[in-house]
């Protein structure tokens, strides 16, 4: 059986360099940070954004998660930047209730290295708006070195 190193590991510990590398810190052993966005008490129709938060400098975004008391049914939601609205979630649908439910970051933006400038992330919604009535609240966690 063979021994394999995670990308993140190559050059530290499994001995590839001498002296071993440092370890990216934004990555390995990071501090884990995370943001609490609440839906205000409106409707949310279909193309509006919700601001969740901003991804600072050096982060690397772990988790997207979503928690409602109503099924989103056919709405589907898109997370990202306003130059890359999908960057992290591509129309996912959130049909569970009082649950936190995890739509993100997408497998590919999963590797993404930390990003070399502060994001603003938002919500966009598709294909069904959102009542006002409904309660949701949207957790993004994220790692960095500070």
């Amino acid at each position: 059986m063979a021994d394999v190193y995670a990308l993140e590991f190559v050059g530290g510990p499994d001995g590839t360099s001498m002296p071993p590398k440092k370890l990216d810190g934004r990555l390995v052993s990071a501090k884990k940070r995370r943001t609490r966005a609440v839906k205000p008490a409106t409707i949310l129709n279909v193309g509006d954004r919700l601001y969740i938060g901003k991804l600072p400098q050096d982060a690397v975004l772990q988790a997207l998660t979503v928690n409602t008391d109503t099924s989103f049914g056919s709405t589907t939601l898109s997370i990202g930047t306003t130059l890359q609205p999908t960057k992290y979630v591509n129309g996912k649908t959130v049909t569970a209730t009082d649950v936190p439910t995890g739509i993100g970051p997408s497998a590919a933006a999963a590797r993404n290295a930390p990003v070399t400038a502060d994001e603003d992330l938002w919500v966009t919604i598709g294909t069904a708006a959102i009542a006002a009535a409904v309660l949701a609240t949207f957790y993004m966690e994220y790692t960095i070195a500070t």
